[in-house]
């Protein structure tokens, strides 16, 4: 190649490389140019619109007392540019109310939000909370909270307690008061009953809890304090259960009365399985069944059993062991032309146990009804 062909050649590749250059570099300014545009419109859509802001997202009430309706404003503020609508405040419970003054809050206004709690049934370390909707720009939706450490004015330990134990075998089960006014407290047994329907007559037969449960109030020093409370003893003399309520005046203006939520039971040591009896209809096994009879008392026996009521018939087989006696259970069926109602059958179980010697089990029936009378032949 001759030299000046050369030299036009190289001249030409360098203009091209640097036409590219040139281009590549306005385009990087440009993308650069573009994405600060973008950022900024994005940080002026940011910074427009309503704001939410607290003075305090919580407050603590410190220690107070049962019983008191706490009470406190929440300061809140729009630091924006639009109006703040709020929408609602809402509590995490029904021990709280928020309410507002005002649902609209002009930029660079303040308003309140007043929140009442209610410590009523609500003891120890306690916490509530309020979330609040509104239009701000990026919360929506803001959660102030309310805290307090609540103690008891006078109360008892157990709102409810369940005393059991087994026959002939008395159990002592104690229930102790607490509360900042316990020193002050001059307790007294009002009444101990169960449940009465509204219908029952006043001079109804006697409550058998009062023949169950005994109730007394004790006393016991510890160090320099001294404890306040109720004993209950459950007798164990009858194989029983039932529920039922401990009343009793504090002597103090509030709170005036304390009641105690009971349960009881008096389990047997007779042991009959299954503890009752069902039989099917048909033929095969449903007309049969067995108990298995035992006691936790030794030297138990099983002396004879008897049916009271039904279409039943019942024998004591050889017994499994010395102490567990097994008992043939049939059912006779029902007799033709008759309707048999469900659930009418007893077993009596005669032993030497002290705390069911005559224990009755239920024997269950299906009901079977009459065949329809075939229709009349035709001549």
């Amino acid at each position: 190649m001759p030299r000046e062909a050369a030299r036009t050649w190289l001249a030409a590749i360098r203009c091209t490389i640097r036409s590219r250059a040139l281009g590549l570099l306005v385009l990087s300014l440009c993308l650069v140019g573009c994405g600060g545009r973008a950022r900024s419109a994005r940080a002026s859509v940011d910074a427009g619109g309503a704001r939410i802001a607290f003075e305090s997202e919580v407050h603590d009430f410190g220690t107070v007392t049962e019983g008191d309706k706490l009470r406190y404003a929440f300061v809140v503020k729009n630091p924006g540019n639009a109006p703040l609508l709020i929408s609602g405040a809402h509590a995490s419970c029904g021990c709280t109310v928020a309410a507002l003054k005002s649902n609209s809050i002009a930029p660079g206004g303040a308003g309140e939000i007043d929140a009442t709690f209610d410590t009523h049934n609500r003891v120890g370390p306690s916490r509530t909370t309020i979330t609040v909707d509104s239009n701000a720009t990026g919360q929506a939706h803001v959660t102030v909270t309310l805290t307090a450490n609540v103690e008891r004015m006078l109360a008892l330990e157990q709102s409810y307690v369940r005393v059991v134990t087994e026959y002939g075998v008395p159990h002592v089960d104690k229930v102790w008061l607490t509360g900042k006014l316990l020193a002050e407290a001059t307790p007294k047994i009002l009444k101990l009953e169960s449940p009465r329907r509204a219908d029952t007559p006043v001079d109804a037969d006697k409550d058998p809890i009062l023949d169950a449960l005994e109730v007394r109030l004790i006393e016991e020093k510890v160090g320099d304090t001294v404890k306040k409370g109720l004993e209950l003893k459950l007798k164990g003399n009858k194989v029983a259960a039932g529920s039922g309520k401990v009343t009793i005046a504090t002597g103090l203006a509030k709170p005036e009365q304390l009641e105690l939520n009971l349960t009881w039971a008096v389990t047997s040591t007779l042991q009959v399985v299954p503890d009752r009896l069902s039989f099917a209809a048909g033929s095969g096994d449903g007309h049969e069944r067995e108990l298995r009879v035992s006691s936790k008392k030794p030297n138990f026996k099983l002396l004879r059993v008897r049916v009271l009521d039904g279409p039943f018939a019942a024998a004591i087989e050889k017994p499994e062991s010395n102490a567990v006696f097994k008992v043939k259970v049939t059912w006779n069926g029902t007799p033709p032309g008759k309707q048999a109602e469900p659930g009418i059958g007893k077993l009596q179980l005669i032993s030497n146990d002290p705390a069911e010697p005559k224990k009755v089990v239920e024997l269950k029936t299906p009901a079977v009804p009459v065949p329809p009378s075939p229709p009349p032949a035709r001549h």
